[in-house]
């Protein structure tokens, strides 16, 4: 009798404890989520754009411009760094690598520091990945007499995934750097994001406008864009895509001369993996032609050279896919002089930058 009671204490103390622990993991996932709802990032459709006070001039009659767009990676996504997102391992690199990365990120845009604007992707300023390093006041010390302008895309406090190693703090965004001070420079917001609870912990995308005055009284408008990936079907691209030919459209048919460039997260028209001759796997995206979003207009790519790999391994020249998803759309009234891709080995990114050099005229 006195074993049956005492079987039956230690199974009342064990139904307790699992109970006790079950509640526990409710509570705490409960105040989780609420903690991510009340913190959700919730920007404006359309949001004005601080620009740093430096000595920069207004265009005056240049007709000629040079651009370079480059995805960053936040300086943690190198060639011998994969990605969980995408089927890796990794979610931060080691901060000697991160810091190996960033350093020739820097040396790079040094170097190129006479063209007129850049427009990057993926630059953070708050997030567990970069090591907490504000990558954007990094860029103004780094390019001294170059406007800075950045928009958040990707604003999360804790990102939960992968539960072993939680990416954390993230906050990321877009940064266009000019040699000119620009009249104005604009978020917009793309209207239609992942479902929720999804929505929680992923980027909020957008595009960055900036507008410089000409002398015949119009604008040369700079458009810095980082579009979705990880979009089954394309649904969030498709509309992405409406949103910006509503937007290049209206401006064009006011008499604006239009620049478009970053990181589609889609292949330009016209592309021929046979084209590419340098001994990489070559995959196509299946993204519906973007031709006929702008047709008439000019999509800018260097054919013979990968702008992205993926990063589900480390990068293996010959065995990592790649593709061309870094490129620009310009108006009919600007003319393409040079279009070429920098070949980096995708040494200090999972992207390589691209270089324009256009003219406009009326």
């Amino acid at each position: 009798m006195r074993q049956r009671i005492r079987v039956k204490s230690i199974n009342r103390v064990i139904f307790w404890a699992i109970g006790v622990i079950i509640v526990t993991v409710v509570v705490i996932a409960g105040g989780f989520f609420l903690f991510s709802i009340l913190t959700e990032y919730h920007p404006a459709p359309i949001e004005p754009v601080s620009v740093t006070e430096t000595t920069s001039q207004q265009i005056g009659t240049t007709t000629s411009f040079s651009v370079i767009t480059w995805n960053l990676g936040y300086g943690g996504l190198g060639s011998e760094m994969d990605f969980f997102y995408d089927g890796g391992k990794n979610v931060h690199p080691e901060k000697s690598y991160f810091e190996q990365s960033i350093s020739g990120i820097g040396n790079f845009l040094k170097e190129n520091d006479t063209v007129d604007f850049f427009l990057l992707q993926e630059v953070d300023r708050n997030s567990k990945r970069s090591y907490y390093l504000d990558e954007v006041g990094w860029l103004k010390t780094l390019l001294p007499g170059f406007c800075i302008s950045y928009a958040t895309n990707y604003n999360c406090r804790f990102v939960p995934i992968p539960p072993t190693q939680p990416m954390g703090r993230v906050t990321s965004g877009l940064v266009t750097c000019s040699r000119y001070y620009p009249d104005e420079v604009t978020r917009y917001g793309f209207d239609k994001h992942f479902r929720w609870p999804d929505r929680l912990f992923y980027l909020k995308r957008c595009f960055i406008v900036s507008r410089y005055s000409l002398p015949d009284g119009h604008q040369l408008v700079m458009i810095n864009i980082h579009n979705s990936a990880f979009d089954t079907g394309g649904v969030l691209r498709t509309r992405e895509m409406e949103m910006i030919r509503a937007f290049m459209f209206s401006e064009y048919k006011a008499g604006n001369y239009l620049i478009a460039g970053g990181d589609w997260n889609a292949n330009p028209p016209g592309f021929n993996p046979e084209v590419i001759k340098t001994g990489d796997l070559i995959k196509l995206d299946d993204f519906p032609e973007l031709s006929t979003y702008f047709p008439g207009w000019e999509f800018a790519y260097d054919p013979k050279h990968p702008t992205n790999r993926d990063v589900n391994s480390p990068y293996e020249h010959g065995a990592t896919p790649v593709t061309i998803i870094d490129f620009f759309l310009v108006s009919p009234n600007i003319k393409v002089l040079e279009i070429q891709t920098f070949k980096t080995g995708f040494d200090q990114s999972d992207h390589q930058p691209v270089f324009l050099q256009i003219a406009i005229h009326p």
